[in-house]
């Protein structure tokens, strides 16, 4: 995996917690800071810049100590050749990012470039030793080194391996198909959105369904949405004897992780789109 898109995705979201997360409160500690908190975690936002177009979110467990740090461009809402951007296509990720041990330790340290990965990245043991020694450049792997705790040098798995399906591919492309191609009709019914959430042994243990229809075909939306599902948990095992899925690993360990399944129709022909994230 060389181009590397998935790395800091560790407990949080790829976009800064404060634009997706519920709040339970905002205090203002300046014109320039702001402090979040949430059930879970707090976080502290600093902007910076003429225009406040540069940002830090800092995010703290709830005893104080650092979580990570994250740093942020604010690209303006209409780009030099005219295009209009939303909220969140905005904020890019350019400069350093540091995720902690819960002791406080730096356990990753790298630096983001216009949304990329460039320049060094380094993972540590909470000792301080290196675990992991690389260099990016415009988000692909250039140099890697990895390291034993005793520092002896070892062959580097990628730092993040996404889910995935044990099954051929086009098998599951080909099921979800035949079961959804009299549903997504193009015109009632739009597209609809399985997102599966994949447990650290690879089951599927939630299937959450979005259903985009017509305006006068809302009311199917429940329908569609129940029928989706049971398509989704009546899958057969691809692989006898097997889990359909391999669960995402992250530095080593298996993680849980989500698998997303679009089907939609372009120019009249059913497509299929699956994509995997942390």
């Amino acid at each position: 995996m060389n181009t590397f898109y998935l790395i800091l995705l560790i407990g949080l979201t790829w976009l800064p917690v404060h634009v997706l997360a519920q709040v339970d409160s905002v205090q203002y500690r300046s014109n320039s800071a702001i402090l979040r908190v949430h059930p879970e975690y707090d976080e502290e936002i600093v902007y910076f810049g003429k225009h406040n177009q540069y940002f830090t979110v800092k995010v703290f467990r709830k005893n104080g100590v650092l979580f990570r740090m994250d740093t942020y461009n604010l690209l303006p809402k209409t780009l030099s050749n005219g295009f209009q951007l939303d909220s969140l296509s905005r904020i890019i990720h350019h400069g350093t990012t540091k995720i902690m041990y819960p002791s406080g330790k730096v356990y990753v340290s790298c630096e983001y470039k216009d949304g990329a990965l460039h320049g060094p990245f380094m993972a540590f043991y909470e000792d301080g030793s290196v675990k992991r020694r690389e260099y990016y450049r415009f988000g692909r792997l250039s140099k890697s080194k990895c390291y034993a705790p005793d520092g002896t040098e070892q062959r580097c798995e990628p730092f993040y391996q996404s889910a995935k399906f044990l099954g051929d591919p086009k098998d599951l492309q080909a099921y979800l198909t035949k079961n959804l191609e009299k549903v997504v009709d193009g015109d009632r019914i739009r597209r609809v959105t399985a997102t599966l959430s994949i447990n650290e042994i690879g089951q599927v243990v939630r299937v959450g369904v979005a259903v985009s229809t017509s305006p006068y075909a809302e009311q199917q939306v429940q329908a569609v949405g129940s029928y989706v599902q049971q398509v989704i948990r009546n899958m057969p095992e691809w692989t006898p004897d097997k889990l359909n899925w391999k669960p995402a690993i992250n530095d080593g360990v298996a993680t849980a992780s989500t698998c997303t399944m679009s089907v939609f129709r372009l120019s009249g022909v059913i497509r299929c789109y699956i994509s995997y994230q942390l």
